[in-house]
């Protein structure tokens, strides 16, 4: 099915906000076998709206539109649709009372400039928003079929879910099968050389290559599912060491995952990246079965008094040194008696490098009773970026350990 998009908003077109809608959507429509062919940002006024509706292609069968469904005096999206289609607008009472105890749950009373939100077209149909006030809105005409959508994205996902990607599903003549892999530790350009040669001989399947500073996502999509099946089986060889873990799954899970089966523990000790590996891995449910618990060795004395870091280490090889960040994991692995100990050293920027230590350079350290290796890394200017780069880059190198035993 051709799809098209309109995206409704002054803060998408001056810069104020992502358009992070459009990507979701774009995304979640493959797999039910729809297609965004066209798309449109435009402001919230009716000369602009009217304009990308009569703008729509001849060969688009659905226009999905976000924003502009709210109560404010700016979200005119629904009164020039009513306009657009030839309907009427009535009064829901049954929801404005649904909408009224909703907000006296919370201990709240409902704002006058709700009211617009229980509107309801006499031709036509309404969505239900279970996350939020406003419903979005379903119109057809001899072009083209529209579902309107809040912008806020959490109420736009629902809506997608429970009504429109299933009305797609069911009006479309074929369905795309898509898997996501997602990758770390390889850059883009590497492993689409490495891959091209297999896309080659699977010219049904597609492969969108979605670079983060912490990876590559690869979506993989095709009409045959023995096309991807027959991809798969070539593919999995090449990909198989960067593949933690497809849509959904983030390496500290797949790296928590590996840590339960295997029954390790593990104890950060964090300096450049101050408690961010910590964070990560907390945020794995099960994690106190694994993580012991972790310092933030910012200071040299803590380095020293909590790690037992010896102070002619640092003295004749700094704090940002292969020998520190060694000192330091074997130190948080002996006194949280943990089997495991990780480290990070660097600097993360934008001030402090030097000729000898730029800006970006990090050090992760990984000790055992019987493997202990430093791992050197030169990353970025940007301090964020450094921070993020670093942990996933220590999170890695103890999954590979783990899956490897070395």
């Amino acid at each position: 099915m051709n799809i098209g998009l309109i995206t409704i908003g002054a803060e998408l077109l001056n810069g104020a906000r992502t358009d992070t809608n459009a990507a979701w959507i774009g995304q979640e429509v493959i797999p039910v076998g729809g297609n965004i062919k066209w798309h449109m940002t435009v402001n919230d006024d009716s000369h602009s709206i009217e304009s990308a509706l009569n703008s729509v292609p001849k060969e688009i069968e659905l226009v999905l539109c976000t924003g502009g469904l709210g109560p404010t005096h700016d979200d005119i999206t629904a009164t020039i649709l009513y306009q657009y289609f030839g309907a009427e607008a009535e009064f829901d009472e049954a929801y404005w009372k649904l909408l009224t105890e909703k907000f006296a749950a919370r201990e709240r009373v409902i704002p006058e400039s709700n009211r617009n939100q229980a509107m309801k077209p006499n031709i036509g149909e309404v969505i239900p928003n279970p996350v939020g006030s406003a419903r979005g809105l379903h119109f057809s005409n001899d072009h083209f079929h529209l579902f309107a959508m809040p912008g806020v994205p959490a109420e736009m996902k629902s809506m997608m879910k429970n009504t429109v990607l299933p009305w797609i599903n069911d009006k479309s003549d074929k369905e795309s099968v898509v898997t996501t892999w997602r990758t770390t530790g390889i850059m883009e350009s590497v492993l689409f050389e490495r891959l091209d040669p297999v896309l080659k001989n699977h010219p049904e399947v597609h492969i969108a290559f979605l670079p983060k500073f912490t990876g590559v996502d690869l979506r993989i999509s095709s009409d045959n599912q023995s096309s991807m099946d027959a991809f798969f089986d070539e593919a999995k060889a090449i990909v198989e060491k960067y593949h933690f873990g497809d849509e959904g799954t983030e390496l500290e899970d797949a790296l928590g995952a590996l840590l339960i089966k295997t029954g390790k523990t593990i104890a950060t000790a964090e300096s450049c990246t101050g408690g961010l590996i910590g964070d990560r891995l907390t945020n794995v449910s099960g994690s106190s079965s694994f993580y012991k618990g972790g310092v933030i060795a910012y200071s040299n004395t803590i380095k020293v008094k909590t790690l037992n870091v010896n102070q002619f280490t640092l003295d004749n090889h700094g704090a940002v040194s292969e020998e520190t960040a060694l000192e330091m994991a074997r130190g948080v692995r002996i006194s949280m008696d943990a089997e495991i100990g990780l480290s990070t050293t660097g600097i993360a920027g934008p001030t402090g490098g030097t000729d000898e230590k730029p800006v970006g350079l990090v050090y992760v350290g990984i000790s055992t009773d019987g493997y202990e290796k430093v791992y050197r890394f030169k990353f970025t200017p940007h301090r964020k970026t450094n921070k993020l780069m670093t942990s996933q880059a220590a999170l890695n190198i103890t999954r590979i350990y783990l899956l490897n035993g070395s």
